[in-house]
């Protein structure tokens, strides 16, 4: 009775396979950054076997719309814990600025809706006449800025993808928090076909654990990759990644090291893009016969 207590909870979507697709969904500098036209669908079952754990599924897309030097996107997710269901739609646009022979930086914009359900039934040990349980939904306004560093070998990026949300909600019950990305990975090609592609992504919220994610890709010929990871104080994976012509097909495991290693059976999470047309331009990216897609 004299004493509380915080609860510290996910709440952005949190995903492995960070380097094999475009990243809309956290910055969206990534619209227009390829030279064709692509999409993305990602599934991801996190904590299986524990009750009430995260379910995500998301949805993106992103084309060139001026040259080399704007850029379109947009992201759908639906995003499930416990007894809250979000869905989010948002609209990204980015400008992409040459500022060496191979290099480019390029600077995004995000402005989305957020949906966001409640099912109390799901809980137990709460009164149901308390008024704090009566609202079951809720929605909001969110806009959200990233940018980009990219040349042959490596890339640089900064994203907060919900640095700003619109609520009619006080401060002491505000919903969305911000959310923040620093990450960078780098390409090492090596004989006989073979590539590294070492990567950290790091995420910070002022209410929660600062996250480290390391992870190594073993590439053969741009076709197969074989990859494994570490996210500070929560789980080591393995992936394994192809790419069949305009087709990208991702999968990774999860294996929990926390608190949670004897609650749950793993994480699963899938990962299939496909890239839309094959323009012949292609002279300031890497791995331009798979289409960049090395992040």
């Amino acid at each position: 009775m004299c004493s509380a207590f915080f609860a510290k909870a996910q709440q952005e979507p949190q995903y492995t396979q960070n380097q094999f697709n475009n990243n809309l969904e956290i910055n969206p500098s990534y619209a227009g950054v390829f030279d064709d036209a692509s999409m993305g669908l990602r599934y991801r079952n996190q904590w299986l076997g524990f009750d009430g754990a995260p379910t995500s599924i998301g949805l993106t897309g992103e084309s060139r719309i001026y040259k080399d030097r704007l850029g379109i996107g947009l992201s759908i997710i639906n995003d499930k814990i416990g007894a809250i269901n979000s869905t989010s739609a948002d609209i990204n646009v980015s400008s992409h600025i040459r500022v060496s022979q191979t290099g480019k930086i390029a600077l995004g914009l995000k402005i989305g809706f957020d949906l966001i359900k409640s099912d109390f039934s799901l809980l137990t040990n709460i009164d149901p006449t308390d008024p704090l349980y009566q609202n079951t939904s809720a929605s909001l306004f969110y806009q959200g800025l990233g940018a980009l560093y990219y040349t042959d070998k490596m890339y640089i990026g900064i994203s907060c993808p919900r640095i700003l949300s619109f609520e009619s909600s006080s401060i002491r019950t505000k919903i969305s928090k911000p959310h923040y990305f620093l990450y960078g990975g780098y390409r090492i090609e090596l004989d006989d076909g073979f590539e590294l592609r070492p990567a950290v992504l790091s995420k910070y919220q002022a209410e929660a654990p600062f996250e480290v994610d390391f992870a190594m890709d073993v590439w053969f010929k741009q076709k197969l990759g074989f990859g494994a990871s570490y996210r500070t104080n929560d789980a080591v994976t393995i992936m394994i990644k192809m790419n069949i012509q305009n087709l990208y097909i991702g999968y990774s495991y999860d294996m929990t090291v926390s608190g949670l290693r004897t609650l749950n059976t793993g994480t699963h999470e899938v990962y299939i893009g496909y890239t839309i047309g094959t323009k012949k331009s292609r002279s300031n990216i890497p791995d331009r016969n798979q289409n960049n897609r090395y992040f």
